[in-house]
């Protein structure tokens, strides 16, 4: 027997209701069905443990495609919110490991962070341990070299060369796991570890190829995370813009904020997926772009 629903009633958002408008996404009538849509959408987060269940619960096919594009629909709208809120801050309030992992769930929308994070504290955690060995007050190029080798020898990440412009690349999960990435995210990588040990290194935002820089009253030198923390002299920065196309000054070499940082990230997407054809995500991302650089 077919479902009804009044669509003026007033909703309670108790388990038991929600549950049962979710098992309507199965109805007949196409009309009840929007009306449901409707109703779970506006509940927004309240919904979404319940479309969860829903997904992967033994119900009608139907309904647990109807709800994975709900709960789908719901995340988006949420990371949007997020966006929004964080291109408001000043440039000194933008976490860079929250914005990159606000990233990532554009593209990974049921992302758990947390294991990631641990991940970053342990990897952070054997640099530590390196630099504990060391003199007293060990020079930058010893302390960059301790993070080179947890990283690039006994983790091995790399430049992904082979696959460029794949778009995990760029979504930090994906970096941590596969252990490649692009100039941008395996300096972010780079980052998230220095923050954790107060490293003062921090990332040039280089036309054409992102670097990063150890900066300290004593010491000053450029290195690329994409080329396994190699050092980079000013000479190299300057051949690498030549020959791009790009003439070289002092202002191709100016520390990034983190609100740089993830609009380049979000920009590089933009351009992959637009290649890709995959238009209707290029045009979500250029929102979200749009956000970070006018709301701040």
């Amino acid at each position: 027997m077919r479902g009804e629903i009044n669509s003026e009633a007033h909703l309670k958002k108790s388990p038991d209701e929600i549950r049962a408008l979710i098992t309507l996404l199965g109805d007949e009538d196409a009309n009840v069905r929007d009306v449901v849509r409707e109703r779970l959408f506006q509940f927004g987060p309240e919904a979404e443990g319940y479309l969860r269940e829903a997904t992967i619960a033994d119900l009608e096919g139907k309904v647990r495609i109807e709800a994975r594009h709900i709960l789908e629909k719901i995340r988006q709208e949420e990371l949007l919110s997020s966006f929004y809120l964080l291109g408001l801050r000043d440039d000194a309030q933008i976490d860079l490991e929250h914005g990159a992992f606000l990233v990532a769930r554009f593209g990974y929308s049921d992302l758990e962070t947390a294991p990631f994070q641990r991940e970053l504290d342990e990897l952070a955690g054997r640099v530590q341990s390196r630099i504990n060995s060391m003199p007293p007050e060990p020079s930058g190029r010893m302390l960059v070299e301790a993070v080179n080798q947890v990283l690039f020898v006994e983790e091995g990440f790399h430049g992904n060369v082979s696959s460029y412009y794949d778009p995990d690349n760029s979504y930090i999960n994906r970096v941590l796991e596969r252990r490649t990435g692009i100039p941008v995210s395996l300096s972010v990588v780079y980052l998230l570890i220095a923050q954790r040990l107060h490293l003062p290194i921090r990332g040039i935002n280089m036309p054409v190829h992102f670097i990063c820089q150890y900066y300290s009253p004593r010491e000053s030198f450029y290195f690329d995370p994409y080329k396994n923390g190699r050092i980079v002299t000013r000479a190299e920065c300057a051949m690498i813009l030549q020959s791009s196309g790009y003439s070289f000054s002092e202002q191709s070499l100016q520390p990034a904020p983190p609100r740089s940082i993830l609009t380049r990230m979000i920009r590089n997407l933009v351009l992959i997926y637009e290649h890709q054809a995959q238009n209707e995500k290029a045009v979500r991302l250029d929102r979200i772009l749009k956000m970070l650089r006018t709301n701040g």
